[in-house]
């Protein structure tokens, strides 16, 4: 037998059952075999959770962009945490060949700091796989990658978390694609240590910014949109031979309009490729269109490109700043103030 339906373990989904033998029962059957666990439709009350290698928990939970108020925002398969004072809801650590499909996790905020997902390597490359999933309402980070090899998050929404979105502590070999990463308390992500695609995301209305690469090197960002995050929509710090290219950064970094403010930032780093991107204002939420200070900040480096950018109404004060720059090609990039 490869596929259990948990509702054999006799699990309600009524989101008032207490289901988490339930789900422990349909895990350890599951692994024996390296099987399947199915949700059907249901609220799922569970308490966090060691999740065993070589299983797929799968459901449906066909979730919508919306007011959390609205039936279908939440999606129809869902695991809502019961107590919050673990490390994470799911915990996949020391686990490999690990998929996750089609739930809803949803913290409630319970807890100081409990995130949704926890991972982080065995001794081996985990090859643990996220996919359309939708991860709310934690404590801590939606994902936390820590000391992670290999791993996939696709076309997932990962919002209202009180850390980071998605948190690669220490994660190589990743690919994170096609996720919806909106409103969580710091960055929508933290890029980690190196060796990672962030391609094709939504990053937008994180309090503190898009995405944060600070001491990274090998990440490759690209087609990705970076929309009215609190700070910057792209800030590479301390990094090294990183790519971003044909990026939208739009309206970011100045929600509390403080002076300094950054659409894209790059400080004190070496071999940074910045290519083909499109800076400008964002579109209007309260206090009409989103205007940094500055529209690309460029400092601090050494042997890096940035050129063939577009900064189209992308600043207040001044859409290119550069300064203490070794070896580097800032060049045909062009741009314009916000009137």
């Amino acid at each position: 037998m490869l596929y259990w339906n948990i509702r054999e373990f006799g699990a309600k989904g009524d989101g008032k059952t207490d289901d988490t033998a339930a789900l422990v029962q349909g895990l350890e059957a599951a692994a024996k075999e390296n099987g399947t666990l199915y949700f059907p439709m249901g609220n799922y009350a569970i308490h966090p959770v060691k999740v065993p290698s070589h299983v797929t928990l799968l459901g449906n939970s066909a979730w919508g962009e919306g007011e959390p108020s609205k039936p279908d925002s939440l999606g129809h398969t869902r695991l809502t945490a019961l107590s919050g004072e673990a490390r994470a809801l799911l915990d996949l650590d020391a686990c490999m060949g690990t998929r996750l499909i089609g739930l809803t996790l949803d913290g409630k905020n319970l807890g100081t700091k409990m995130h949704g997902i926890y991972s982080c390597h065995g001794g081996v490359e985990q090859n643990n796989c996220y996919e359309d999933c939708l991860i709310c309402n934690f404590s801590g980070s939606g994902m936390k990658m820590d000391w992670v090899w290999v791993f996939a998050v696709r076309r997932c929404r990962i919002t209202n978390n009180r850390l980071y979105g998605i948190d690669v502590d220490r994660g190589y070999d990743g690919w994170v694609i096609d996720n919806n990463i909106v409103k969580n308390g710091l960055w929508g992500i933290n890029a980690g240590p190196g060796m990672v695609c962030y391609t094709a995301n939504t990053v937008a209305q994180n309090l503190e910014g898009g995405l944060l690469a600070d001491d990274t090197q090998n990440i490759n960002v690209t087609g990705n949109s970076f929309r009215n995050n609190g700070g910057p929509g792209i800030l590479i710090r301390n990094s090294r031979a990183c790519a971003v290219s044909g990026n939208t950064v739009l309206g970011n970094g100045a929600a509390k309009g403080e002076r300094g403010s950054c659409g894209l930032s790059v400080q004190d780093s070496v071999g940074i490729t910045i290519v083909g991107n499109t800076i400008s204002e964002g579109g209007p939420l309260k206090g009409g269109p989103q205007v940094p200070e500055i529209g690309l900040e460029a400092r601090g480096l050494e042997d890096c490109t940035i050129t063939g950018n577009t900064l189209y109404r992308s600043a207040r004060r001044e859409w290119l700043k550069t300064s203490e720059n070794q070896r580097s090609v800032i060049a045909n990039n062009t741009g314009s103030l916000a009137v």
